[in-house]
């Protein structure tokens, strides 16, 4: 879909429809607005391999010149669940207050239909979500851990699928990710950030050789539950549209793009 808006070209592809061109537009406006040196593999890893099939991504143009890209990433939070997350979101900064943020996001909505989609907003943008009628699911806290009796017991440190672990964690070209093993039994995946693990979630033995290990760590745990010594996550509320969550059950801090 083309559609012209404003004297600007909005161009609105599923990622299989995607040009090489068009890819490379995409990563340009990126790295240019966050300062990155993402390459090719990354756009490839991310919307063309993709395990649950095709994103939405929409490039703006002025005359030739691309200056917006919005993607709606599809990463489903259960079996059978179609479910996007706004992502990769970039604007050239003289091209702000245009409206065009808001265009491409009208733009993917229009075709996207009924489908579930969900984000993780931090305490800047999330009232502008729920005036848009977004519904807050979760509201994410940090738990130290300090018995080993947590990693084993907690219902939010959550099985990750084989399939899933592979493609976004373990072939992921620009994060680094750990594992943690307690006991022989329970393999745990980990980021790393100031030398604190964040504990993701188990995984199968199996995959141990794609991480490297982390030692003796300071770790801590994501939950929705809230303790005298958890802390707020604010990067991590979790908004959802098209859905009340209530049918889904819990939906773990690993479906969270920035992660």
């Amino acid at each position: 879909m083309e559609k012209i808006i404003n004297g600007f070209r909005y161009v609105l592809k599923k990622s299989s429809e995607i040009s090489e061109e068009e890819s490379k537009h995409f990563i340009d406006v990126f790295n240019n607005v966050f300062n990155k040196n993402y390459g090719m593999d990354w756009f490839i890893w991310k919307y063309i391999d993709n395990i649950y099939g095709d994103s939405f991504i929409v490039i703006v143009y002025d005359k030739d010149k691309p200056i917006a890209v919005r993607s709606f990433w599809r990463n489903d939070i259960k079996d059978k669940m179609e479910s996007y997350q706004p992502a990769d979101t970039s604007v050239l900064q003289e091209y702000r207050g245009k409206g065009i943020f808001s265009n491409m996001t009208k733009l993917v909505l229009s075709e996207i239909g009924d489908s579930i989609i969900y984000n993780y907003p931090n305490q800047n943008s999330f009232p502008g979500y729920i005036k848009l009628g977004w519904k807050l699911k979760y509201k994410y806290h940090l738990h130290p851990i300090f018995s080993k009796k947590v990693l084993k017991n907690s219902e939010s440190i959550v099985e990750i699928d084989d399939k899933y672990l592979n493609w976004r964690f373990a072939d992921c070209p620009i994060k680094k990710y750990y594992y943690y093993e307690y006991d022989g039994r329970y393999y745990l995946l980990v980021r790393r950030k100031n030398n604190i693990y964040y504990v993701l979630g188990k995984f199968n033995k199996e995959f141990i050789n794609k991480f490297e290990k982390a030692k003796a760590p300071i770790m801590f745990y994501y939950s929705d539950k809230k303790s005298k010594l958890s802390i707020l996550n604010n990067k991590s509320n979790l908004v959802m549209k098209n859905c009340d969550g209530d049918n889904i059950g819990y939906i773990s801090i690993i479906k969270n793009d920035t992660i």
